[in-house]
């Protein structure tokens, strides 16, 4: 899951793959997708009406004939409207059509072809000028091609479809990172892994509506227009033959401009998550950033990395308006060309003035269909960057155990303990980290990790509950591989206790429930005392009910750590795997907790990666780690007879 990885060109046969994935998505919603197909479709009837009340006025009200010369031919759901006004005089014709106006402007928001006298609905969030902003704006927008009634029925459920979709690949993605491995991320900065989840995955419904409903609106849309056109002006075919050439030569023109998008999209959205991640670390590190007082520098490097994201963006604008600008180019030499080939007609009288309005509005609907889909492959791009990165993540291996289809059961309990036979581990940059490990643990033992600083007591515990998958050698529980162990059931033996302390945004009592969402309000008090944590929680402002602020910012660092330590000890699990257990605690509370841990390992087999001697010397077992290798095994008399490394450790700690 590396950045070197998502910045790599994107070519169009990965573009092509992108998309494709993308629609097998959209199989999950294809029912509410039809409806809204259905809908836009049904929109196509209301754009053919309306450029022929148009004529009425101009021909039957404006110019008061009411049977105009034309070679025009009347199409079939026009003449019912003729005899209704057949018999009325110019005057009441002109009543006439404004109530007509105005049933269409309730039902569909239009009574006319430009923008003037047609409106679509559409809504969307304010956005800023950049891809986070757009992107939110994409997961919240909604359209229909007319407006009124109809329209606001069909944009409902445009955004109805458009947030389920966002939802769903947004959980995917969360869900996804949390299965991934614990190394996948030494090279992710936090800022990234946002911004995928919340500004690339609204990426999907911009090219699922691009793809499902548009091509297929527009085509029904073009065919139909250009059918009815030739029934009616089929004298003067110029005009619908100019109307066709829009599509071919904008996809053409548009071929170069769509690899610039994807290039510098992909640019845009690295840049973006770059300064994301600069955000994040700050407000998470921020009152180191105080101590060390250089808010100056801090806040110029802050600003050049905003101001590179912004001026990557500005090249994604730059390529759209280029984009854009050639269809634009394209579409208005085809209306002049049409102005040329069909004023003679109008001239020696072959199509009344009112056909001219006809024209118009049938050829802005083919023009625009053209255009729509001639421009198709230009507007998928940008959005095809933010999904491939969505993409890179879900198909990034996550942490598994390969378990055997006959592996024990997902409610399994472990009776007896674990064992390490000649376990290695190397990081995935090639670091060696463990070195032919043998290790075993029985329930009722508490057993201590020591060792200096790098030395690997941490690489081994996280063996345990498979949190790293050794490279060599083998690791069992019960007797049993891990590897005939369902992973979640592994996890349910385990209760670990990090040395980097996690304490969430929630109350006391919701942070130790965490270890177990079934546990009493009993136990949920003799957890938080037997890890020395009631006396301070009881004298909160809230008790067991305050709540501790992000990242537990109301409480110091000892505090914290006995708020995980209860927690772990509320989970009630076989295994209790304790990480610097005691390096923020007091001698007083220290003492208290090595004493409670010792009865905790009755029916457990409690593990404690620890420094300091004191909670050391409790341990009925102690392994003394250098190097990634185990070199002194033992109780502490055992090991202090020896006179070796284990002796020297304890000597310098009693100097």
């Amino acid at each position: 899951m590396s950045a070197v990885q998502d910045e790599q060109q994107i070519s169009t046969a990965s573009a092509l793959s992108v998309i494709a994935r993308a629609m097998r998505y959209s199989l999950r919603y294809k029912y509410e997708l039809a409806v809204k197909a259905t809908t836009q479709m049904t929109s196509i009837f209301w754009i053919l009406f309306l450029p022929w009340p148009g004529k009425i006025v101009i021909d039957y009200v404006v110019l008061g004939d009411t049977t105009p010369e034309s070679d025009a031919i009347i199409p079939f759901f026009f003449k019912p409207l003729l005899v209704l006004i057949a018999p009325l005089t110019p005057y009441q014709t002109a009543w006439f059509m404004a109530g007509l106006f105005l049933i269409m402007i309730l039902l569909i928001g239009a009574y006319g072809t430009d923008g003037a006298q047609r409106d679509s609905a559409i809504a969307g969030l304010a956005e800023g000028e950049d891809t986070a902003t757009r992107s939110e704006n994409q997961a919240n927008s909604m359209h229909s091609l007319v407006s009124g009634l109809f329209g606001l029925f069909e944009a409902l459920w445009h955004i109805r479809i458009t947030h389920r979709l966002n939802h769903y690949l947004r959980s995917e993605l969360f869900k996804r990172y949390a299965a991934h491995k614990v190394t996948d991320f030494h090279d992710r900065a936090i800022g990234d892994v946002v911004y995928r989840a919340m500004y690339d995955t609204p990426s999907i419904s911009n090219v699922i509506f691009n793809l499902w409903v548009g091509p297929a609106t527009s085509a029904i849309n073009l065919g139909t227009t250009i059918l009815l056109m030739y029934v009616v002006f089929r004298s003067e075919p110029a005009v619908v033959w100019c109307a066709l050439a829009v599509a071919p030569l904008n996809f053409v023109l548009v071929l170069y401009f769509a690899k610039l998008i994807r290039k510098y999209g992909t640019l845009a959205r690295e840049a973006g998550s770059t300064t994301t991640a600069m955000m994040e670390e700050g407000m998470s590190n921020v009152m180191a950033m105080q101590g060390l007082g250089n808010d100056a520098t801090d806040h110029a490097r802050f600003a050049a990395a905003s101001a590179f994201s912004y001026q990557r963006f500005r090249s994604v604008v730059l390529v759209g308006l280029l984009g854009s600008f050639t269809a634009t180019v394209v579409g208005a030499s085809m209306i002049f060309v049409v102005f040329y080939l069909t004023a003679p007609a109008f001239i020696e009288g072959k199509l009344a003035p009112g056909d001219w309005w006809v024209i118009w509005g049938y050829y802005g609907a083919i023009a625009a269909s053209s255009g729509y889909m001639g421009r198709l492959w230009l507007n998928l791009q940008e959005n095809i960057t933010g999904l491939h990165r969505v993409f890179t993540v879900l198909d990034t291996p996550v942490e598994t155990l390969d378990t055997d289809p006959n592996s024990l059961a997902a409610d399994f309990t472990m009776h007896e303990g674990v064992r390490l036979e000649g376990v290695s581990y190397a990081y995935p940059d090639g670091t060696v980290a463990l070195r032919d490990i043998d290790f075993e643990g029985r329930l009722g033992e508490m057993i201590a990790l020591v060792g200096p600083t790098g030395s690997g007591k941490s690489t081994l515990a996280y063996l345990i509950p498979g949190l790293l998958v050794p490279t060599a050698g083998h690791c069992y529980l019960d007797g049993q591989p891990l590897t005939e162990l369902d992973l979640v059931a592994l996890r349910k033996q385990v209760a670990f206790v990090f040395q980097e302390t996690s304490v969430f945004d929630d109350t006391v009592e919701g942070n130790i429930l965490m270890g177990r969402r079934g546990a009493t309000v009993v136990e949920v008090r003799e957890a938080a005392a037997a890890a020395g944590a009631a006396e301070f929680i009881e004298k909160l402002p809230d008790g067991y009910q305050a709540h501790l602020g992000r990242a537990g910012a109301k409480l110091s660092v000892g505090q914290k750590q006995r708020i995980a330590i209860a927690r772990a000890l509320v989970a009630n699990k076989p295994i209790l795997i304790l990480d610097e257990p005691t390096a923020a605690l007091d001698p007083e509370t220290e003492n208290q907790l090595v004493a409670n841990l010792r009865a905790a390992r009755e029916g457990r087999l409690v593990i404690v990666i620890a420094h300091r001697l004191s909670t050391i010397r409790s341990a009925d077992r102690i392994y003394f780690l250098e190097d990634g290798r185990i070199i002194e095994s033992g109780s502490h008399g055992e090991l202090m007879s020896l006179q070796g490394t284990y002796a020297r450790f304890v000597q310098l700690q009693t100097i």
